[in-house]
């Protein structure tokens, strides 16, 4: 070989060797690469596996089921035979249908594929605890979806399975009076229906609906739509009418009406303790987001003591929710809980006295309270005008609901607990502050004269009125007479320091927890920082707010020796809370006082006198204007208590009385309360 030709062979064989080292290298590197290619790749595709795994369990959890078909095996739908629109239908005929809420899941186990998922959820039977849902994930395409079966709705579920949920309401305690008369019960009514297959066919069954249109006054097409409701069937008895059971059914018979019997809430005192008992209704979708315990079916209170003691009285509904399969047959329930009955709650309130006293006002705007102020036990709570509760029981049209609604009158406030400016019956409160401050007493004579009167020029145009010209004044003939100017003068006297610290010894800014929303009694809207505000609060008027049921115990303090007793309507729950507003000298002095404004014959209140000091009382105008030497609206208020035993306190008041006064109204009541 010559020279030439062996340096070309060793250029090609050095040549071929730094290919193989670079050849080498690059493997090297690749496997290097390849390697860490692998394990990032695996935590792609376990990070793919659990995404897909908790976006099904996001859309369960949030019940967007309309969303879940995209997280679940297409292949796995088809085997199980349903297709994407009758899944998202299960799911939500089982979970909204049902009312099941609060699903919380967790994963309680994930390795490869196979996966296990708890979750947790509230039925209207109760809470269901790490229900454990067991499967496995599987690749489509580029992605993983859970292979689902029908143990994806509940574990114990197979193919064809259903569930059900079945109800049994519970007895809704009873409201009884002190002597456990029934304020709120519940009773058998008539109910009228229709039965399709005896309508009778085409023409005949047209003219039967039209005769049940025009007895039931309701259209044509009202009565169809009832009629064509999905679960009815030829046989089915479809209501159309429950009438109150004193009612006569002769009227609405017909071809094609039956006659059942549902049992119902029923309000035996009816108008006469409307606001107080209120009434109740079918759950609202409101009422079941707030309260979890509710399963949809129940009647639930909407006013009154019906909706403060709602839990109460409503007890508890039983039932199950169970699985079934396709012929039926129970396989399993999923939950079962046993119905309670509701409790009775009795109350401290007297059915005779409420009815006495609401018939009383004869249907005049107003509102009267008798408490026993001794122990602050509510006797009466009324307000007027009022409404039949029983109304809105049997299902009252929005026609009548507007009548009532738009009516100037207000039949649905309860006055007993709005606030009012109490007028002259007030005068007792500043007279006992006056005696405790050592500036009124008895004897005290102050010489006034004419019937208006202003402290100083300083005051403007503004002047105190009062109805009597008495020149000489005491105690005794201010309450007598009801003398404005006499007690805005011995406010003044006090100054409103004074005035103000024995004010708030009585229960202004106090709730008082008897299961009757109100709010609290106010002095004022700020501070008395008038000589004017001083004066006119003084005798019951200027920025005083309190409700009928708060003057009650405030002036409990007169027939309880100085002590304000507070107010219960619970029968059993005895109440011991107590203050001491005014000493006894002064609660004592006042009470005599009000004892010969009704024997006195000058008195204001003397249409209620005996002639045997068995009763104390006052008498009150608040007057509402818009400005001085006007006339506007009169509110007349009495308050009145058996002076020897303390048995009853009465407050009543009627608004823009004319003609009338709660005197006058109120005094037969108020006599007969001593028998």
């Amino acid at each position: 070989m010559s020279d030439n030709n062996q340096k070309r062979t060793n250029k090609k064989q050095a040549s071929k060797n730094r290919k193989g080292i670079i050849l080498g290298s690059s493997v090297a590197g690749l496997l290097l690469v390849g390697v860490g290619g692998y394990f990032a790749y695996q935590k792609y595709d376990e990070n793919l596996r659990k995404d897909a795994l908790i976006s099904f369990m996001d859309s369960f959890e949030a019940k967007k089921f309309k969303e879940m078909p995209k997280t679940l095996s297409k292949t796995s739908l088809k085997e199980q035979g349903l297709t994407e629109k009758e899944l998202i239908e299960k799911y939500e005929a089982v979970f909204n249908g049902l009312n099941i809420s609060d699903i919380k899941g967790n994963v309680a186990s994930f390795k490869n594929d196979q996966f296990e998922l708890t979750f947790q959820m509230q039925t209207p039977l109760g809470k269901l605890k790490n229900e454990t849902y067991s499967g496995k994930l599987v690749k489509e395409g580029s992605e993983y979806k859970v292979d689902w079966n029908y143990s994806f709705i509940f574990p114990e579920m197979k193919k064809g399975d259903k569930v059900f949920m079945s109800t049994e309401t519970p007895k809704r305690g009873d409201i009884l009076d002190v002597n456990k008369q029934p304020l709120a019960t519940s009773h058998d009514y008539p109910q009228l229906g229709i039965i399709p297959n005896k309508l009778g066919e085409k023409e005949e069954k047209e003219k039967n609906i039209e005769t049940i249109s025009k007895n039931f006054d309701k259209s044509v097409d009202e009565i169809n739509q009832l009629l064509e409701q999905p679960w009815v069937k030829e046989d089915s008895f479809v209501p159309i009418k429950t009438i109150p059971f004193e009612e006569s059914t002769d009227k609405y018979q017909s071809t094609g009406i039956t006659l059942a019997s549902v049992n119902n809430r029923y309000y035996p005192l009816k108008e006469a303790a409307a606001q107080l008992i209120g009434y109740t209704g079918k759950v609202t979708a409101e009422e079941i987001e707030k309260d979890k315990a509710l399963s949809g079916f129940e009647e639930t209170g909407k006013t009154g003591l019906e909706a403060q003691f709602d839990k109460e009285l409503r007890g508890k509904t039983g039932g199950k929710i169970e699985i079934v399969n396709k012929d039926g047959e129970s396989q399993l329930a999923v939950i079962e809980e046993k119905k309670q009955d509701g409790k009775d709650v009795q109350l401290t309130i007297d059915s005779q006295i409420q009815r006495d006293a609401f018939t009383a006002l004869n249907n005049l705007p107003g509102s009267t309270v008798v408490t026993a102020p001794n122990t602050g036990q509510l006797k009466a709570a009324v307000s007027s005008p009022s409404y039949d509760p029983n109304q809105f029981v049997l299902g009252v049209s929005q026609k009548e609901y507007d009548q009532l609604a738009k009516d100037k009158a207000n039949p649905f406030l309860a006055r007993f607990s709005a606030g009012y400016a109490p007028g002259s019956t007030f005068k007792a409160i500043t007279a006992a502050i006056g005696i405790d401050e050592k500036v009124t007493t008895p004897d005290k004579t102050r010489e006034i004269s004419g019937l208006k009167w202003q402290k100083d020029s300083s005051w403007g145009g503004y002047q105190v009125t009062r109805v009597s010209d008495v020149p000489s004044v005491n105690m005794n003939t201010a309450l007598v007479y009801s003398d404005n100017i006499y007690f805005a003068q011995e406010a003044l006297e006090m100054g409103s320091k004074k005035y103000l610290d024995g004010l708030k010894k009585f229960p202004f800014g106090e709730k008082m927890n008897i299961h009757i929303p109100m709010t609290p009694a106010q002095i004022s809207n700020d501070e008395i920082k008038s000589d004017i505000l001083l004066s006119d609060t003084a005798y019951g008027q200027g920025q005083l707010l309190v409700n009928p049921i708060q003057q009650a115990v405030m002036y409990s303090a007169f027939a309880n020796e100085g002590e304000v007793v507070f107010p219960q309507i619970i029968k059993g729950k005895e109440n011991t809370k107590k203050e001491r507003a005014v000493s006894k000298e002064a609660a004592e002095a006042v009470k005599k006082a009000l004892i010969e404004t009704v024997e006195n014959e000058n008195g204001t209140a003397h249409p209620l006198s005996n002639g045997d000091n068995q009763i104390a009382a006052k008498t009150g105008t608040a007057e509402i204007k818009e400005k001085q030497d006007t006339k506007g609206q009169e509110n007349s208020f009495i308050l009145a208590f058996d002076a020897n035993e303390s048995n009853y306190l009465v407050v009543s008041l009627i608004e823009d009385a004319k003609g009338t006064s709660a005197v006058e109204q109120n005094k037969e009541f108020i006599k007969q309360l001593k028998k």
